[in-house]
Parts: structure tokens; sequence; C-alpha cells
């Protein structure tokens, strides 16, 4: 399925949460969730609880992914498992590649919310700036800043 979509469109990038920082954090969380279950303090059903949680978080930022994929009638952004739509081409006044600060302007990575817009990102600090006619914008972070905007330039009409 993957193959057939990277054949038929013009770009396909998926990113992971792969950063080892993030990785230390989630475990430093999961065992401080974990250690009352296994020194005994709490009740079974709570013991179930945390432990639904904790394995429950590590599976989400395991599974979670932003996919981007340039069409020829827009640009697909799916951030799994949260979210996936399509800007069409006809929605966009302007684009561009720019460097961020993603903790300073977004708060972070993931779906972020500022006063100008969203940003869809999972590491990294260079990205795709994309102005909506409606006057919103919108951020889609990359790994391959190049080969996104040629494939944008290519597409854009």
């Amino acid at each position: 399925m993957k193959k057939n979509l990277q054949e038929k469109d013009n770009f396909y990038e998926i990113q992971k949460v792969r950063a080892v920082w993030v990785w230390v954090i989630i475990i430093i969380a999961l065992y401080a969730i974990i250690l009352p279950v296994i020194t005994g303090i709490l009740s079974t059903l709570f013991n179930i609880i945390l432990i639904s949680i904790g394995f429950g978080f590590f599976w989400l930022f395991y599974k979670m992914y932003l996919l981007t994929v340039i069409k020829e009638d827009g640009i697909q952004i799916k951030f799994f498992p949260f979210t996936d739509f399509i800007i069409p081409f006809n929605k966009i006044k302007n684009y561009k590649i720019r460097e961020y600060r993603p903790i300073i302007e977004y708060g972070g990575w993931g779906i972020r919310f500022n006063q100008s817009g969203k940003a869809y990102s999972v590491s990294g600090k260079i990205g795709l700036q994309i102005e909506l006619s409606n006057g919103k914008s919108i951020l889609i972070g990359t790994q391959k800043p190049d080969a996104l905007l040629q494939s944008v330039i290519k597409n854009f009409k």
C-alpha cells in the first residue's frame, strides 16, 4: 500500500517520534507509574489502571507518525492517530521553507497552535510554512525540505 502511494504521488514523507530524549522521558514516566505497582502500595484495580495508562502512552508514542504527501490536488497531512486532511492547492496563498523554533514559537512538537496558526511536527526545526487564502497559516515539519519544496512548486498552480 505505501509503495503504491509513493509511486503515484509526487512527494511522500513519514516521520516517527524517534528522538532518544523523548524515549528517555517516556521510560522514566513509565517507571514512575509502575513503581507503586511493583512495591504493592496500591490496590489491584488501581495497579491495572496505572499499568494500562503507562503502556498506553508508550504505545501511542511508538505508533504516532506525521505523514506528508503532495498530490496533484493538494497537500495531505496525517498525524496518526489524531488527524488526516488535505489542503487543496487552490486554498494556498503563499508557501516557503523556513527554519523555525519549535519550543519558542509553538511550545514544542506535535500538533501545536499559536496566534498565527497550527504546526504539525515530530522533530527538527525546518518546515513548510503555508499561508492560506483565509489568512491562517500551517507549518508542516520536514526532514526533506528541498524535495518537499520542489514537489509543491511542481504541483502548485
